[in-house]
């Protein structure tokens, strides 16, 4: 419980600031277009996930793969399987390797409850092998989406191959992991508003924006982290490459 106040405590009120516009932003979008519940708490659950995350809170994970569960629902009724299989079979058991890695790696020196040590980097070993990992699973899965007659095939393959790589080095607490969010949002952002259009469902709306906040969110990500580094750097003299 004192951790939990803690927590509440070291937010600065820009951080409130923040996160009621995100709250205030998705309920308004999805009330005037429409949209049911679920991706109204869908967008705002993401939105906040990501923002933790994007600040090396281990809260956003735990934020995040609630939300993962409901983008799946929302993705699997808009025929967008291989968001479907992004969300259950990749997104969803990365969440929670990463809620156990990153516990084991909190950085106990910092004032912020929840803060994650960043990682000193993945060797040049481990980025060749995640890169061919990760390009034997995008055919395969190009494939199984093409037999499946997914929507919007080559940008759900892409999107898959992005947030794999987005999500592993997640888990390795690598600042990197958002140069990926970042393309695989793009992606997220094409798609969806080419559903939008598409369908001329304007009830999906809200889904756009929250792909496009991502986007947004990530970009602060990386410099957010890389200033996290440099801190953590100081104030540890070494970085953890824990596992």
């Amino acid at each position: 419980m004192e951790k939990i106040k803690l927590f509440f405590k070291n937010l600065k009120w820009y951080d409130y600031v923040i996160l009621a516009v995100f709250i205030i932003t998705m309920l308004t979008v999805g009330l005037v277009f429409h949209s049911n519940a679920i991706t109204i708490l869908n967008a705002i659950l993401g939105s906040v996930g990501v923002y933790f995350i994007a600040k090396a809170n281990i809260v956003g994970q735990f934020i995040t793969t609630v939300q993962v569960i409901l983008y799946l629902i929302i993705s699997y009724f808009n025929g967008l399987y291989g968001e479907v299989i992004i969300s259950a079979f990749i997104m969803f058991p990365f969440y929670i390797v990463t809620i156990i890695l990153w516990f084991k790696n909190l950085n106990k020196k910092s004032e912020n409850v929840g803060e994650v040590r960043i990682n000193k980097g993945l060797t040049w070993k481990e980025w060749v092998i995640m890169i061919v990992c990760v390009g034997c699973v995008t055919v395969a899965i190009f494939f199984l989406l093409r037999h499946f007659n997914t929507r919007l095939l080559v940008l759900s393959t892409l999107s898959v191959a992005f947030t794999v790589i987005a999500s592993y080095l997640s888990v390795r607490r690598s600042e990197f992991s958002f140069i990926f969010y970042i393309i695989s949002n793009i992606i997220g952002v094409a798609m969806w508003i080419a559903l939008v259009i598409q369908d001329n469902n304007l009830s999906q709306l809200i889904t756009f924006i929250t792909s496009l906040t991502y986007l947004l969110i990530n970009i602060f990500g990386i410099f957010n982290w890389l200033k996290l580094k440099k801190k953590q750097e100081a104030e540890n003299g070494t970085f953890s490459t824990s596992r």
